[in-house]
């Protein structure tokens, strides 16, 4: 792999308009999630119970809705992006085909991963911050004793909330890798954003009709199911990101464009 050129494009990809603008998405969703309990400082509305409501437990937290577009929005569409403005070309004549797989798909992870887990660990000290540090179990929140991450939220919440944020990581590795992928067949920077959260809804819909665990909102979000195994979690996330990987693999080397 070139570290030069895999350098330049990550430093491009992590200052670039639309990290930015996921970021400020991001913190958005979040505000919304927890802006019924922000202001009110009881016990009872700890950090712990703050992160989880910005997260996925909420009434109105939109966050564990709109990740798949969120994580997206980076670098998902960068394969068209290359294609249409002609960079590809140039890029042709000084790298193989494999480096270019390699560094697109290593820097599409790492934005798109990091950009949702970062902004969910700040939110996390900042809510620790107005909380005073508190991030006890809160009795808000309902794990259930059939979850294997029962016992993690009661012994080590603080634990618990850090796997939350690592799994927000893979997600979005996970999802935006699938609208990479899909982007090869497709040229089309839209259909690249939106398409992961079209797979997320027909996961949702259709899928749930199957197996209630084919629910991709099981990746990102752990407490979906009472009865849910990380296991299944694990499994699902392999799958779903081999898709990702074998479709722009596949897409890329089948197009003339490299």
């Amino acid at each position: 792999m070139n570290m030069g050129y895999f350098k330049t494009e990550l430093k491009r990809a992590i200052y670039s308009k639309n990290t930015l603008i996921s970021a400020a998405l991001i913190y958005i969703c979040i505000f919304i999630g927890t802006i019924e309990y922000l202001f009110q400082f009881t016990t009872m509305t700890n950090a712990t119970y703050l992160f989880l409501m910005g997260h996925s437990t909420g009434t109105i937290s939109i966050i564990s809705l709109l990740f798949p577009i969120l994580v997206s929005i980076p670098f998902a569409s960068s394969y068209v992006s290359d294609v249409q403005s002609g960079f590809i070309q140039y890029i042709q004549t000084r790298l193989e085909k494999w480096k270019y797989i390699t560094v697109r798909l290593l820097i599409n992870g790492l934005v798109s991963g990091g950009i949702i887990s970062t902004c969910l660990l700040v939110s996390f000290f900042f809510f620790m911050l107005i909380r005073g540090f508190d991030v006890s179990p809160s009795p808000y929140i309902n794990v259930s004793s059939k979850n294997e991450l029962y016992d993690l939220y009661h012994n080590w919440t603080i634990g618990y909330i850090l796997l939350y944020i690592l799994q927000s990581f893979i997600s979005g590795v996970v999802f935006s890798t699938l609208g990479l992928g899909l982007s090869t067949f497709i040229k089309n920077k839209y259909f690249a954003v939106l398409s992961p959260f079209l797979f997320y809804i027909v996961s949702g819909t259709l899928l749930i009709q199957i197996n209630k665990f084919f629910h991709s909102a099981i990746i990102f979000n752990l407490g979906t199911y009472g009865d849910l195994k990380y296991s299944y979690v694990v499994l699902y996330t392999i799958i779903l990101l081999g898709v990702g990987v074998t479709l722009f693999t596949v897409g890329v080397l089948k197009n003339d464009e490299v």
